[in-house]
């Protein structure tokens, strides 16, 4: 019987990624309000295609408001378990995050080795010629952006 029960999910469990979300949208709603293109048509699947590269400043961001007096301690608390729920991710543990340096996840050699040949060349020299350059979102240097240390006061 215990099986059948479908497994809850906490709030705590998305925070990260919903944080990471609307920081990707709203990134994705000032650069088309400032006159850039891009190939997705709304916010929502601009941000669903990058939310991997907003997840660094939404965890600063979250510890930011851990560290404040003036947040209520529900607040305090399910940021926490979001946080806690984290530690060992291997993804964070590169991203420079005192939190998450983790030095055994850079050691860990995983059990499938990758046998195929040489490099797959995606940009080559005659199909990114013949393109006419455009400002887009997609070609901002977004790990440069997120990761200057610059905090949002307030």
């Amino acid at each position: 019987m215990d099986r059948l029960q479908p497994k809850l999910i906490k709030p705590e469990s998305t925070l990260i990624e919903k944080t990471a979300l609307e920081l990707a949208a709203s990134f994705y709603e000032i650069g088309r309000g400032q006159g850039l293109k891009s190939k997705y048509k709304d916010a929502r699947s601009y941000a669903k295609a990058y939310v991997k590269n907003f997840i660094p400043k939404a965890v600063d961001l979250l510890m930011d408001i851990l560290a404040k007096d003036s947040t209520p301690q529900e607040q305090k608390d399910a940021i926490y378990d979001a946080l806690m729920e984290r530690v060992n991710d291997i993804d964070l543990a590169s991203t420079g995050i005192p939190v998450f340096e983790n030095p055994a996840a850079f050691s860990f050699v995983p059990d499938t080795k990758d046998t195929r040949g040489g490099p797959l060349v995606i940009n080559s020299p005659t199909n990114s010629s013949k393109k006419k350059k455009r400002n887009r979102i997609e070609d901002l240097p977004l790990d440069r952006m997120l990761h200057q240390g610059n905090k949002i006061n307030g």
